[in-house]
């Protein structure tokens, strides 16, 4: 009998899938935060859109399969982290030719989806290595936070998406949409100028749990805002959500491994994420209503 693809829209079936990842802490944290996230966006917005699970012939309780699509990404994860037959034949099966940003692609997880794009002529627009940090959630909580003189912390808000997307280093067509999906769902910490009320530094927690899109107004740094920002929402994290903080850091940003250090995240040694864009053809491009 043909394998197919089978999606997974029960949610109690997808809660029970997330505690998989539960098995060997943190191991599998990445599967498990994508799961999470996603379930409490589904908890307030039932309706969400262009969201679909998928696993291999209905069996995810075997290895933890699944391939989760929003809009144009895609994570994918197995509890094995190796190349199955199942694995392959999952991903194979997978509509290739809109184009995905596929994100946060384990190193072991890395051969195969090469000898995927090799195998049906993809072409890969851009790929990214990176370091992976990780705080406690019981360390997260003791963070303290000393705000300078001058500056108040509050939420980020939506009329801020503009800004914080011109600024990310991960900008990409459909990624405004992605930055007001984050304010609106997710924890996020804003620093503000207390005299002009002007947004100067933020940190957003993107759907893999990782921390994303750590940025200071150029105006504004030097002064250790930053590593004011990212405490802020790793205390948010903790104490908000009970989870560890996570970060993924590109091998050449110093900068922001000083930040993750000096705030006691533990650099997990010889743990690296890929992510990449996918397109079908080098004159392509996603294939996405960006506004979507």
């Amino acid at each position: 009998m043909a394998s197919s693809l089978t999606t997974i829209s029960n949610l109690a079936e997808l809660t029970a899938l997330k505690e998989l990842h539960l098995k060997d802490w943190p191991k599998h944290c990445v599967g498990f935060y994508w799961l999470d996230n996603y379930l409490r966006w589904l908890q307030k917005n039932p309706n969400t859109k262009y969201l679909t699970f998928y696993t291999l012939n209905g069996n995810w309780r075997r290895d933890g399969l699944f391939i989760l699509v929003h809009r144009y990404q895609l994570f994918f994860s197995n509890l094995s982290r190796q190349k199955t037959p199942e694995l392959l034949t999952a991903l194979t099966l997978m509509d290739w030719t809109r184009g995905y940003k596929v994100s946060a692609i384990h190193e072991t997880h890395h051969a195969i989806y090469k000898q995927l794009l090799a195998e049906h002529h993809l072409f890969m627009d851009r790929e990214m290595k990176t370091i992976m940090y990780r705080l406690p959630c019981e360390q997260a909580k003791e963070l303290q936070v000393n705000c300078p003189p001058g500056y108040f912390l509050d939420n980020v808000r939506l009329e801020h998406a503009e800004l914080i997307n011109e600024l990310w280093s991960a900008k990409h067509p459909g990624s405004l949409k992605l930055i007001q999906l984050l304010i609106e769902m997710n924890t996020n910490v804003g620093l503000y100028d207390q005299a002009t009320g002007q947004l100067c530094a933020w940190c957003l927690r993107l759907q893999s749990g990782f921390l994303g899109a750590l940025e200071v107004l150029p105006t504004h740094q030097r002064r250790g805002l930053g590593l004011v920002v990212a405490a802020a929402i790793a205390k948010r994290i903790s104490g908000d959500l009970n989870h560890d903080v996570t970060a993924l850091v590109n091998l050449n940003n110093t900068a922001a491994c000083r930040v993750f250090e000096k705030l006691q995240f533990m650099l997990i040694k010889g743990e690296h994420y890929y992510w990449s864009m996918c397109l079908p053809t080098a004159e392509s491009s996603l294939s996405w209503l960006i506004s979507e």
